[in-house]
């Protein structure tokens, strides 16, 4: 695993836009840093370099703006507030990088790379209002995302705001945010489920992992990828372990025919959370998901990523979707 469930976590969180900021703080709260294992976040404000005009590199140092900044500083505010609220737990360090489009990729592979983070999370480039319909799309930074995902020195992940404003996904001790997890197998799934596992240590969150299992695979054929996600899910079925006694975490197995049910399943289990999360390729090509990358519309999201992203899902969960480093 390149994410550790009890190790310092360092995230490097890229923004365009202001509408991109509340979401990526819910889902750095949610990662439930500790004194053992604190965060250590850097955001990066990317921004289309217009014209002939020189690339600019800026370095937010001691929360200070100038003139010239200040647009952008607006957008690192809620970070380094985020620090506040977790001072001792939470590191934040803000930069601004105008550049041109084709050079964006390369900023944040290069902070990756020297800043060694473990993860990057970057914004779908789809707008959702806050009444749930698509407001805008952003082409200029799909193509960054696809970019990123097949250059990272470090795991990915794409988060999908679909203008759920209404509570942060944030728990606070008089209520709970309820995570899902949908687990089919595989390095990228593996990945996806010890971020999970992370986030269930705060003991407002509840952890729901449903396995999905393909009816003709019930068999005692075994591969190396079986025996990687049977490990990762042991402590998960037992709910405790490395994540200790008292944590709520929900297992289930689902035995499905074909991509058909798939489908109805991620239906009938979009409103059930606050946030899904979902890796985006899957150990061996399963039944499950037969005939549903023709009808895929985005790729980097996987197979399951792209159906929560879905125009036709009646659904307004957020949703990340987790890519291992490539090696």
């Amino acid at each position: 695993m390149h994410l550790k469930p009890d190790a310092e976590l360092r995230i490097l969180a890229c923004v365009h836009t202001s509408d991109n900021v509340p979401a990526m703080i819910n889902l750095l709260d949610l990662t439930c840093p500790t004194r053992e294992s604190p965060n250590v976040v850097y955001v990066l404000h990317l921004i289309e370099l217009m014209a002939r005009n020189s690339p600019v590199f800026i370095a937010h140092h001691n929360h200070e703006s100038s003139t010239a900044t200040t647009k952008s500083f607006e957008k690192i505010i809620p970070f380094y507030q985020y620090e506040g609220n977790n001072w001792g737990l939470v590191t934040v360090n803000a930069f601004t990088v105008i550049t041109p489009r084709k050079l964006m990729h390369e900023d944040i592979c290069t902070m990756a790379l020297d800043k060694q983070t473990s993860f990057i999370i970057l914004p779908f480039h789809r707008k959702w209002s806050i009444d749930g319909s698509l407001e805008e799309e952003n082409n200029v930074v799909r193509n960054l995302n696809c970019t990123v995902l097949d250059q990272a020195p470090c795991s990915v992940g794409i988060l999908i705001d679909r203008g759920r404003r209404q509570k942060p996904m944030k728990p606070s001790s008089s209520s709970s945010c309820s995570i899902g997890m949908l687990f089919l197998g595989g390095k990228d799934d593996r990945e996806a489920l010890m971020l999970a596992k992370r986030m269930a240590r705060d003991p407002q969150v509840k952890l729901t992992v449903t396995r999905l299992i393909a009816y003709q695979d019930c068999s005692n054929v075994v591969d190396w990828d079986t025996v990687l996600d049977t490990e990762m899910l042991k402590d998960v079925k037992q709910n405790n372990g490395v994540l200790g006694n008292g944590y709520d975490i929900t297992y289930v197995e689902e035995v499905l025919h074909c991509g058909s049910q798939t489908i109805k399943l991620v239906r009938s289990i979009a409103n059930d959370y606050d946030l899904m999360i979902v890796g985006r390729h899957y150990g061996v090509e399963s039944v499950l998901l037969a005939g549903l990358s023709e009808w895929s519309e985005f790729p980097e999201l996987g197979i399951v990523g792209d159906l929560f992203a879905s125009m036709d899902l009646n659904s307004r969960v957020s949703v990340l979707v987790v890519q291992q480093q490539i090696v």
